[in-house]
C-alpha cells in the first residue's frame, strides 16, 4: 500500500516491496521505516543504470563491515540526499563517507548527515552564484582550492562533481599542515561545520575502503537474508521439537 499509495504501477510496487520485505527482516525493522528510508533513496539516486536491490546491498554490506548499522546510513542520508544529487555526489561516495564519519567519530547520522546537508549546499549555493553568509563566493572557494591543487572546474569551466573534488582533495590532505586544513576546511564547510569536513578528510582512506565494499556488495542483501532465513527456520524447528 505504501508504495501503490507513490503512484507505482503493480511491477514497481512488487520490485521494491521484495526489496524493503528483505531488508525488514535483515535490519528487524519495520515494514514504513524501511520503505520511507529507501524511498529516499531511490527516489534521488535511481536513475535505471542499477538495480533497485543494488542500493540495498550497499547499505547491508556497510552496516555488516563497519561500525555504523544500516539504520544509522540511511537515517543521515534522508539529510542530505536531494542536495547530494545536484553537486554531483553519487550514492556510492554518500553513503561510503556517512559511513567513514559516524563510524570514526561516533556522532549520531543525524548530526553527520546534517553537516553534510550545510557543507554540500554550500557548493550549491555558490554554483548558482550566491555568495554565502560568511562572505565568500565561488572565487574565494575556487581560489582556497587552488592552493593546494584542487581545480573545482573543470576545462569547459563547469563545476566538477563533488565526487571528484572530494577525490582529488582527500589525495593531497595528508600532505597539508594543520593551519591549511583548517583554513581550507573552514572555507569548504563554513565555519559551524568544518570540523565535519575536517574528520571526512582526515579518515579519507576509511572512506576508500568503503567504496571499495559498496561496489563489491552485488547480494550481499540475498546473501544477508537468506542467513536470516536459516536461523528463523532453525529455530522454528526447535520450537516445534519442544513442544
Amino acid at each position: 500500500m505504501i508504495f501503490y499509495q507513490q503512484g507505482l504501477n503493480g511491477n514497481a510496487v512488487t520490485d521494491r516491496a521484495n526489496v524493503v520485505i528483505k531488508m525488514m527482516k535483515v535490519t528487524g525493522q519495520s515494514a514504513e521505516v524501511v520503505s520511507d528510508q529507501m524511498t529516499a533513496i531511490w527516489n534521488n539516486f535511481y536513475d535505471g543504470s542499477e538495480s533497485l536491490e543494488s542500493f540495498a546491498d550497499k547499505l547491508t554490506k556497510l552496516g555488516a563491515a563497519t561500525a555504523s548499522s544500516t539504520d544509522e546510513i540511511s537515517e543521515g542520508l534522508e539529510k542530505f540526499a536531494a542536495i547530494a544529487n545536484t553537486v554531483g555526489l553519487s550514492y556510492d561516495y554518500a553513503t561510503s563517507a556517512l559511513a567513514a564519519v559516524t563510524a570514526k567519530t561516533r556522532q549520531s547520522a543525524d548530526v553527520v548527515g546534517t553537516a553534510f546537508k550545510t557543507i554540500f549546499a554550500r557548493l550549491q549555493g555558490l554554483s548558482l552564484g550566491e555568495t554565502l553568509e560568511d562572505g565568500v563566493d565561488l572565487n574565494k572557494y575556487s581560489a582556497a582550492l587552488k592552493k593546494v591543487g584542487v581545480d573545482i572546474l573543470d576545462a569547459t569551466g563547469n563545476m566538477k562533481d563533488m565526487d571528484v573534488i572530494l577525490d582529488e582533495l582527500g589525495a593531497r590532505w595528508d600532505n597539508l599542515g594543520k593551519t591549511t586544513q583548517t583554513a581550507l576546511a573552514q572555507t569548504v564547510g563554513g565555519m559551524r561545520q568544518y570540523n565535519q569536513m575536517i574528520a571526512l578528510m582526515d579518515n579519507w582512506d576509511f572512506v576508500k575502503d568503503n567504496l571499495d565494499l559498496v561496489r563489491n556488495s552485488t547480494g550481499e542483501l540475498e546473501n544477508q537474508f537468506n542467513i536470516w532465513a536459516e536461523s528463523y527456520e532453525g529455530a522454528a524447528a526447535r520450537v516445534k521439537q519442544a513442544q
